[in-house]
C-alpha cells in the first residue's frame, strides 16, 4: 500500500511517497522560487526579432519572456497573445514560452490548437493501445488534439469522457479570462508538485494522504472530490505537526543523502556526484555468503542493481551515471545484470536508458534531468573550502529551526525563545533569511531571537527558553 506524506513549511513543501513504509520518491518545492512552468498567460509582444525568429513578451514578470516564432511570422509588436511557459528563466534570461497550449488532466492532455490524437509511448501493450484508441475515437467526435497519458491504462470510456469534458471546460474559462481586461495577465496556474502527484496517482492502492497544512488539506479535498468522493476519506490533517517525524520519513531522507548506502546482504554502494556525472561504486562489504566467490559477487551485483534504480529515482539523479559493479567473468551473469538494471529503470517515469558496458567494464546509464537532485536542497557548500560537501544546507537548517519551533508550539506554552547557531550560519540567516524567520515566528506565535557562536558546530541548533 502507498502513503503520501506532505510536509508544508515556510521555506519548502516536500512530498514523500512511501510504499510499504519505504521511501521511494521525494518531491521538493522551494517556496522562495515560485514555479511558473505550465502556467498560461496573456502576454503583450514587446519586440519582434525576425533575424533570430523570436519575440520578447511581457507576461507580468521582471524579465521579458522569450518566444520562438517558428512559422508564426504574423506576430507583431503590441499584440496580445496567449502563451504557456515551458521553461523557467535562468540568470539574466527570461522564461521560454510556447504558443501551443496544453492542459493536463488525470488521464488525458488537451491541446486546443491541434487535431491529432496520440498516445504515451509507455503504453506498450498492443491490446490496451487498441482499446484506448477505440475509446478516444468514440468520445472525440470533434477531432480535438489529445494525448493519452500512461495513467489512462485500464480506464473506462466514462472516465476518459469525464476527463475530456473537464479539460474542455477549463480551456473555455481560460479563453474567457483572456478576453477580460488589458495587459499581461495570469490565466491559469498549474498545480504544485504535491497536488499534481495526488491528482495523477491517487487510486484504490493509496492508503493515506497526510498533510500538516490546512490550506493544502482544503485544496486536496477538492481535487479528491473530483476524482472519487470516497478518496476524501484517505486524507488526514495533522495541523502544524512534524509529519515527516511522525510517519518515519525524516530518517529515510537522511539515509538517502548519505554517500554510503548499505545493502541488506551486507554489501554497500558509494554514490559520488561530480559536475559532469554521478559515479556509483558497488562493494561486497560484510557479505561473504556460504557459496563460492563468483556467486557471492553475482548476488551482490543483482541486489545493487535494484537498489541503484531506487536511489536514482529517490535522489532524482539525472544526466550520465557510471556504475562500477564488482567484476564478474561469466558472460551470462553480465547479460542478466544489465537486463535486471534495465527492467528496474523501466519502472521509473523519468526516461532512463542503460547504454551498456564501457571498454573498462563500467556500466553507463543516462537518465533525463528535469530538475536538481534532492541533495542540492539538503546539502550545502563547506564554509571553509567553499566546495559542495555533505554538510547541511542553510535551507535544511532553517527547516530544522521551524520544526523545533513547531514542537515547542505544540508541546509547551513558551511564547519566546532564543536560538544559538554557528557564527557562519547565523550571519547568512541574518543577512539573507531574516524575513523567513519572521514568518516562522508569526506562523506559530512565538518570538524568535537568534545569536551566533563560534563554539557551536555548523549544523547544531541550541534552543533557550525565555521566561
Amino acid at each position: 500500500m502507498k502513503n503520501i506524506v506532505i510536509e508544508s513549511l515556510v521555506l519548502s513543501q516536500k512530498t514523500a511517497i512511501l510504499e510499504d513504509d519505504k521511501l521511494v520518491e521525494l518531491l521538493i518545492e522551494d517556496n522562495t522560487n515560485e514555479k511558473i512552468v505550465s502556467n498560461i498567460y496573456r502576454g503583450v509582444v514587446k519586440n519582434v526579432k525576425p533575424g533570430i525568429e523570436a519575440g520578447f513578451v511581457d507576461i507580468g514578470l521582471d524579465k521579458l519572456a522569450y518566444l520562438p516564432l517558428g512559422k508564426n511570422k504574423d506576430i507583431k509588436s503590441g499584440q496580445d497573445i496567449m502563451v504557456q511557459v515551458n521553461k523557467e528563466g535562468i540568470g539574466s534570461k527570461g522564461a521560454k514560452l510556447n504558443l501551443e497550449i496544453s492542459i493536463a488532466g488525470r488521464y488525458l492532455v488537451y491541446i486546443p490548437s491541434n487535431d491529432r490524437s496520440t498516445m504515451s509511448n509507455k503504453i506498450t501493450d498492443e491490446k490496451e493501445r487498441f482499446r484506448l484508441k477505440k475509446i478516444i475515437n468514440a468520445i472525440n467526435k470533434e477531432g480535438l488534439g489529445i494525448i493519452v497519458r500512461t495513467e489512462a491504462q485500464g480506464c473506462t470510456l466514462e472516465e476518459l469522457k469525464c476527463d475530456l469534458e473537464y479539460l474542455k471546460a477549463k480551456y473555455e474559462v481560460i479563453c474567457k479570462e483572456f478576453k477580460l481586461g488589458m495587459g499581461p495577465k495570469l490565466l491559469y496556474k498549474d498545480l504544485d508538485f504535491a497536488s499534481k502527484y495526488v491528482k495523477d496517482n491517487v487510486n484504490e492502492y493509496t492508503n493515506q494522504i497526510v498533510v500538516n497544512n490546512e490550506e493544502k488539506y482544503s485544496e486536496l479535498k477538492n481535487i479528491l472530490k473530483e476524482i472519487n468522493k470516497e478518496y476524501v476519506n484517505k486524507l488526514i490533517l495533522e495541523k502544524n505537526k512534524d509529519v515527516f517525524d511522525l510517519y518515519k520519513v525524516q530518517g529515510q531522507i537522511e539515509k538517502s543523502i548519505n554517500k554510503k548506502v548499505w545493502l541488506k546482504s551486507g554489501g554497500y554502494l558509494i554514490i559520488d556526484k561530480t559536475e559532469a556525472m554521478t559515479v556509483i561504486d558497488v562493494n561486497t562489504g560484510k557479505y561473504t555468503g556460504s557459496i563460492k566467490l563468483e556467486e557471492t559477487v553475482y548476488k551482490t551485483n543483482l541486489e545493487a542493481a535494484k537498489e541503484i534504480a531506487r536511489q536514482l529515482k529517490l535522489r532524482d539523479i539525472g544526466g550520465i551515471i557510471i556504475i562500477d559493479f564488482i567484476d564478474m567473468h561469466k558472460k551470462e551473469y553480465k547479460k542478466e545484470l544489465l537486463k535486471i538494471l534495465s527492467d528496474e529503470l523501466k519502472k521509473d517515469k523519468r526516461k532512463s536508458e542503460v547504454l551498456g558496458l564501457t571498454r573498462l567494464g563500467l556500466v553507463e546509464v543516462a537518465r533525463r534531468r528535469e530538475k536538481s537532485s534532492i541533495d542540492t536542497y539538503f546539502l550545502g557548500d563547506c564554509p571553509t573550502c567553499k566546495e559542495h560537501s555533505y554538510l547541511k544546507s542553510i535551507n535544511s537548517i532553517i527547516d530544522d529551526i521551524e520544526k523545533e519551533v513547531m514542537r515547542i508550539s505544540e508541546h509547551t506554552s513558551y511564547k519566546s525563545i532564543s536560538i544559538e547557531l554557528n557564527n557562519e550560519v547565523y550571519k547568512e540567516i541574518n543577512q539573507k533569511w531574516k524575513n523567513i524567520l519572521n514568518t516562522i515566528s508569526k506562523k506559530y506565535d512565538i518570538i524568535i531571537k537568534s545569536t551566533g557562536r563560534d563554539s557551536i558546530s555548523y549544523e547544531k541548533i541550541n534552543i533557550i527558553f525565555n521566561t
